[in-house]
């Protein structure tokens, strides 16, 4: 029996996830013409992968990519097939997280993040708010609840205590929270209020670990030269007329020879004359 190895899973349960919404997004458009194939590499919203130190952020990228997608979608035909490429979307990624030193409280809470945000983004569509979706989400499928908006809180607050070692997968749900992910908050008076004083509060926990963000991020004025810019010379300035000097100069003594030697010779023939 042949293994696919966790990388190579990942990239085709990924490329499976694009098309499947591809599919989804054509079916809401409503074309009555056939379109192309999905070419999910071409997209740059897909091209996600590789783009942060962080191995839970990086590899929920997609998925974080799809909830953008289908939050703006209008209805889904194919919800069931949606819900299973999703389901084995999770499944590739806690496979692949494995294979990092990540503990097993960690994998769990990002397993519950990934599931409780896609279950909100799609529970919260007109499509897939009474849909059966609704009766198998993907918390009960992976962690047996069928609500975890208060749990998440919870070891939100348990994991800031350790922040340091529960970092990266604080990074993911720092993320989702800032794209929509509100819990028991959303049946709060306050409620947004309350979520925004938790962002900032993770927010504050994650800068300090990784320190302050440089003020600016590259220096581009280095190499830009200013409109009044000139050429360094080369040479001083008076360098011209010393070598115009010079060639007068030259010049004169050849003619001043020459001239000395031909009246030399005028001379001696005058000489010769007046002695005959």
């Amino acid at each position: 029996m042949t293994v696919t190895p966790p990388a190579i899973a990942a990239s085709e349960r990924s490329e499976a996830l694009e098309t499947l919404l591809a599919k989804a997004i054509d079916s809401s458009a409503g074309a009555a013409d056939a379109k192309p194939p999905f070419a999910g590499r071409e997209d740059p919203q897909f091209q996600l992968r590789g783009l942060t130190y962080n191995p839970l952020a990086d590899a929920a990228m997609p998925l974080f990519g799809l909830a953008m997608r289908l939050h703006g979608l209008d209805r889904c035909e194919d919800l069931t097939q949606l819900y299973q490429g999703v389901h084995n979307q999770i499944v590739t990624v806690l496979e692949e997280m494995r294979h990092h030193p990540y503990d097993n409280a960690t994998l769990q809470a990002y397993s519950y993040s990934l599931c409780l945000f896609m279950d909100e983004i799609v529970m919260g569509t007109a499509w897939g708010k009474h849909s059966t979706w609704s009766h198998r989400s993907l918390l009960s499928a992976f962690h047996q609840e069928n609500w975890g908006g208060e749990k998440f809180f919870t070891v939100l607050a348990r994991m800031l205590i350790d922040a340091d070692k529960y970092q990266h997968v604080l990074e993911v749900m720092y993320l989702c929270l800032c794209m929509g992910l509100r819990g028991k908050y959303a049946i709060q008076t306050q409620g947004d209020d309350a979520r925004q004083k938790i962002i900032v509060k993770v927010h504050r926990a994650l800068r300090d670990l990784r320190g302050d963000a440089p003020e600016r991020l590259t220096e581009p004025l280095t190499n830009v030269a200013p409109r009044n810019y000139r050429v360094n010379r080369q040479w001083p300035w008076w360098t011209p007329w010393a070598a115009a000097s010079v060639l007068l100069l030259g010049a004169y003594t050849l003619y001043a020879v020459r001239l000395n030697s031909m009246t030399f010779q005028v001379l001696n023939s005058l000489e010769g004359i007046l002695t005959l």
